[in-house]
C-alpha cells in the first residue's frame, strides 16, 4: 500500500538480494509500514483521535520487525513515537515514524504535526463527534546496494568492485514529500452501557503528492482507513472490545478484524487482556497486555497464513507498543 519501492536493480546475485526484498515489498502491499496492534498508535490511524482520552497527556511508542524469520540479514522495522493532549474541545499532538525496508537500503521517515476538534454538542457529554488534521513531511531515501554491473571478472572470479558504475541512473537518492491528513471520529461515552460503539473514516496523503527515485511521473495515492468497533461490558470483571480496520489505497485492500478481552483485577486498577485478530488473506495475530496504574503494554505477534507460508514457516512480525497516559485525578483503565 503505502510504501511501494520502485528501485530497479539488475538480477544477479546481489542485485538479486535487492530484488528479493522489493518483490516482497510488493507481495505484502506495504505490510511493513501496518501495524497489527493498529488501535494502538491513534495519531497513525486518524488525526481526529488527536487528545481523544482521559488524561492531562499521553505518550506512546510502537516497534514492529517484520519477516526476520525470511530475511535473514536485517528485518522491515516500523518505529512510531508519538504524543498528544487535550485542551478543552481541542486535541494536539504529533508523531514521528520511521520504515526501514529491510538490507534494501529504502528508508521512510514521517514527520506529521497532528490536531483535532470536537464538533458535537451534547449537554449530557454522551455522544462526541471530532474532526482532525494533519500536516507534515515524508522523507523517502535510497542508499544503493550492490548489482551485478558492479561484479568483476577481470581476474577471473567474480568479485564484488564497488568502483564499477552501477548502470543504473536516478534522478534522485532522497527527497522529501508534504504529508496531508484529515478525517473525522464519533464515539459512544454513556455510562453503565452495556455497548458503546465508536467509528470514523480517515484519508490519507490528500495531496496524492510526486514521489520517485527515477523521473517517472509517480504519485503517492490516496489512502483511505474506516475504522470502528463497540467496548462491551460484560460484568465488573470482564469487558470485550471488538473492532476493525479496513484500508484502502489505488487497488490495494486490507481488512483487520478480532476482538480483546479485558479481565479487570478486583480492589486494583491493574488489567489483564488478550484477543485474536486475523488479516485477510495474511495473518492470524494474537495480542496480549496489562495496564499497571498509567502505563499500558502490548505485545502482539503475526502467524503467516499467506502464500509466503512456505518460505516464512508461519513466522510473520512481532510488535511492542508502550503507552503512558498522566492522569488528572484518577487512574482509569482502559486499554485506549
Amino acid at each position: 500500500m503505502e510504501n511501494r519501492i520502485e528501485i530497479r536493480p539488475y538480477t544477479s546475485f546481489g542485485g538479486a538480494i535487492s530484488l528479493f526484498f522489493i518483490m516482497i515489498s510488493f507481495y505484502v502491499q506495504g505490510q511493513d509500514a501496518h501495524l497489527s496492534q493498529f488501535y494502538a498508535s491513534e495519531l497513525t490511524l486518524n488525526p481526529a483521535l488527536t487528545g481523544q482520552f482521559k488524561g492531562e497527556h499521553r505518550g506512546y511508542l510502537n516497534y514492529r520487525a517484520q519477516w526476520r524469520s525470511v530475511i535473514k540479514t536485517a528485518p522491515y522495522e516500523t518505529t512510531i513515537l508519538a504524543y498528544d493532549r487535550p485542551m478543552k474541545r481541542f486535541g494536539v499532538g504529533g508523531y514521528i515514524m520511521n520504515n526501514r525496508a529491510g538490507s534494501s537500503g529504502v528508508n521512510f521517515l514521517n514527520l506529521v504535526l497532528s490536531g483535532s476538534y470536537e464538533v458535537s454538542i451534547d449537554p449530557q457529554r454522551v455522544h462526541h463527534l471530532t474532526t482532525g488534521l494533519q500536516l507534515g513531511v515524508i522523507n523517502k531515501q535510497y542508499l544503493p546496494t550492490t548489482y551485478d554491473a558492479q561484479y568483476d571478472t577481470t581476474y577471473g572470479a567474480s568479485w564484488f568492485n564497488e568502483t564499477l558504475p552501477t548502470g543504473e541512473i536516478y534522478q534522485q537518492l532522497n527527497y522529501i514529500i508534504p504529508e496531508l491528513n484529515c478525517g473525522v471520529y464519533y464515539y459512544n461515552e454513556k455510562r453503565h452501557a452495556t455497548f458503546n460503539p465508536y467509528g470514523g473514516i480517515s484519508g490519507l496523503h490528500m495531496t496524492n503528492p510526486r514521489e520517485t527515485f527515477y523521473t517517472d511521473n509517480n504519485r503517492l495515492p490516496l489512502r483511505i482507513l474506516a475504522y470502528g468497533g463497540s467496548k462491551i461490558k460484560i460484568d465488573k470483571i470482564y469487558s470485550v472490545d471488538a473492532n476493525f480496520l479496513y484500508m484502502k489505497q489505488a487497488n490495494n485492500h486490507e481488512l483487520q478484524a478480532g476482538a480483546i478481552v479485558t479481565y479487570n483485577i478486583q480492589g486494583s486498577n491493574d488489567n489483564f487482556f488478550a484477543g485474536p485478530y486475523y488479516r485477510n488473506g495474511d495473518a492470524f495475530v494474537f495480542h496480549l497486555g496489562g495496564t499497571h496504574e498509567e502505563y499500558v503494554i502490548r505485545l502482539s505477534y503475526d502467524f503467516n497464513t499467506s502464500s509466503l507460508s512456505s518460505v516464512s514457516h508461519g513466522r510473520g512480525g512481532f510488535e511492542l507498543s508502550v503507552t503512558y497516559v498522566k492522569q488528572k485525578a484518577r487512574y482509569l483503565p482502559s486499554i485506549f
